[in-house]
């Protein structure tokens, strides 16, 4: 049992670098496999997982924040436009999260997907008031998408193997 948790820890750790490094590696001078989109934006993957799985109180809120703020730095755009996608695939994640009706992989991905919508809606909505009308969310949106292809092969990095936790019940 202890073996098992210290393992799902490890896997939460390397879930939450990969996040920090898909914010970081797109500003850097890498070449174009390194942009987003094709990056995916593993951010999106912790705050469904953080979510889904209803843990870490204000902490899973916090660290989103502070990536956002990152993300948000070193694009070069208004500070807050990725505070509130990634806070807000965190809000979207818990609602799907309650909703999803069995712990299986097509439930889990389905959530997911629609946490990514739901985020694409939140940059067309806010993008255009930091960025101007002509806004580009096309981009945000495709690497949004990529990262909902390959939610399944990551979710062990960000959700245990039980399935999401229902919105307000403990396990």
């Amino acid at each position: 049992m202890i073996a098992r948790a210290a393992n799902q820890e490890v896997l939460r750790a390397l879930g939450l670098a990969i996040a920090i490094a898909s914010v970081v590696l797109p500003a850097l001078p890498l070449g174009p496999l390194f942009a987003q989109p094709p990056l995916p934006l593993a951010a999106l993957w912790a705050a469904y997982g953080w979510a889904a799985e209803g843990e870490g109180g204000v902490s899973a809120p916090v660290t989103l924040a502070g990536l956002g703020l990152l993300h948000d730095q070193l694009a070069g755009g208004p500070y807050g436009l990725f505070v509130t996608l990634y806070l807000s695939a965190y809000l979207a994640g818990r609602v799907a999260a309650a909703a999803m009706a069995s712990p299986n992989l097509f439930s889990l991905w389905g959530g997911f997907f629609v946490t990514v919508v739901a985020t694409v809606v939140v940059a067309w909505l806010v993008a255009p008031l930091g960025l101007g009308r002509n806004a580009p969310v096309r981009p945000y949106a495709e690497a949004a998408f990529i990262t909902a292809l390959l939610f399944p092969l990551v979710r062990p990095l960000y959700m245990g193997g039980g399935g999401p936790a229902r919105a307000g019940v403990r396990r």
